[in-house]
């Protein structure tokens, strides 16, 4: 549950993690924020690029979808938080669809297909910058959260959907804080023991990982 005094305990971490990097807090906005990272999902990949720069563009057409959130190069970001997740947009624009913390089969399209999506929470997350290991794996089983109350398919005219409170469901603590800065080469993946059997077949399914935590404006030497 977040609360006033963890969120000024990860100001004041991100503060002087900010200054440990070289990069002083006196002259720049700190504020909370979050960035977001979308990828296509594919039933041919184990290794997912994850972009987290405004300019990253390894994935191609994919690499920043319009719900996609990402760092500027003059920033930097202290992450507080992770979210690891997927979604199914009816299309490559669509906005109006929720992330999901687990296989939900009424948004997967059909109950097999959510149980390949399973495979989402055997993969784990790594993070390099500037050709240093700063994060050697970690596991995406603590992302996974089933609510109590789940989605059925709608039997009259109210569809009733899952319970979930994203404020918390689906997200995980990070500490030691991880730092990302907009001016080094931040390189995130998400590895898969394997490919994963089958994606939702709208084509338009996606993984989503969401970062939470402080953001300091304007530090870096680019401008």
């Amino acid at each position: 549950m977040a609360t006033q005094i963890g969120q000024r305990e990860v100001f004041n971490n991100a503060r002087r993690l900010v200054d440990a990097a070289g990069l002083s807090t006196s002259a720049t906005v700190l504020s909370q924020s979050f960035l977001r990272s979308e990828v296509a999902m594919s039933t041919t990949t184990t290794s997912y690029h994850i972009p987290i720069l405004v300019n990253d563009n390894q994935n191609g057409a994919t690499s920043s979808y319009n719900t996609s959130f990402l760092l500027a190069l003059q920033d930097a970001f202290v992450v507080s938080s992770i979210f690891i997740g997927w979604a199914n947009p009816t299309s490559v624009t669509d906005a109006a669809f929720i992330p999901q913390s687990y296989p939900n089969p009424q948004i997967a399209g059909t109950q097999p297909i959510a149980t390949a999506l399973q495979a989402i929470y055997s993969s784990n997350l790594q993070v390099n910058v500037n050709n240093r290991q700063i994060l050697t794996g970690w596991d995406t089983l603590r992302h996974y959260y089933v609510p109590q109350t789940q989605q059925q398919a709608a039997a009259s005219l109210v569809t009733h959907i899952s319970q979930a409170d994203l404020s918390e469901n689906g997200f995980y603590p990070v500490e030691p804080n991880l730092v990302f800065v907009g001016s080094k080469n931040n390189q995130v993946t998400l590895n898969f023991p394997q490919a994963l059997g089958s994606v939702p077949t709208s084509t338009f399914g996606r993984l989503v990982i969401i970062f939470r935590g402080i953001l300091a404006q304007n530090c870096t030497a680019v401008r």
